[in-house]
């Protein structure tokens, strides 16, 4: 699943987007809930007592829906091969983003209503810094699982899995390097 990108997030030219997404819009269902209760109580309210001062709540019950519609909107999440984002705001607009190197851990929930809906939240571990969770996406499991694909690196030791490390030669070449610092260290000591 890809959304367009939105132009806040900061995406360089040679990162590729591996997943893009949004909080599934159906988390607002309480909200649309609150708000027609909102409605109904107040015109009931008017017409039952003759006055209109019960009216105040009618904007509250179209106002709380909007609102969180919006909210929901304003929220963008997107996994490239380099990193991970979190869009927030609709008029101001902030961005969190942290490298996959820095992904320590991760893990994914899902309440009750997740469960039987098939949507939930996933929450990762960053390295030095604060946690970043993707909330509300459908299918959790499997984008944990694609951010831990995507987030395994090749650290000369023990094999690569996606790309190769930043450091030349290959462990071979480094314990032969190795091998030769110490027999210089103890011929020195000699």
């Amino acid at each position: 699943m890809t959304d367009s990108i939105d132009s806040a997030i900061p995406i360089d030219a040679d990162e590729s987007v591996a997943w893009s997404g949004r909080p599934r819009i159906t988390t607002a269902l309480p909200a649309v809930v609150i708000g027609v209760l909102l409605l109904i109580s107040g015109v009931a309210g008017s017409v039952l007592s003759g006055s209109l001062r019960f009216l105040v709540v009618v904007p509250l019950g179209v106002a709380i829906p909007i609102w969180k519609y919006f909210a929901l909107q304003g929220v963008q999440y997107v996994i490239t091969d380099e990193a991970l984002y979190v869009k927030r705001g609709v008029f101001t607009r902030s961005v969190t983003q942290a490298n996959l190197e820095t992904v320590q851990n991760s893990s994914f929930g899902q309440d009750i209503t997740g469960s039987i809906f098939g949507y939930g939240s996933v929450t990762f571990e960053i390295a030095g810094g604060d946690d970043l969770s993707f909330r509300a996406i459908d299918d959790p499991r499997s984008i944990r699982a694609l951010v831990d694909r995507t987030a395994s690196t090749d650290d000369g030791i023990g094999g690569g899995d996606r790309r190769g490390s930043g450091i030349p030669g290959d462990l071979t070449q480094w314990q032969q390097i190795r091998d030769e610092i110490r027999a210089i260290r103890s011929a020195l000591e000699e």
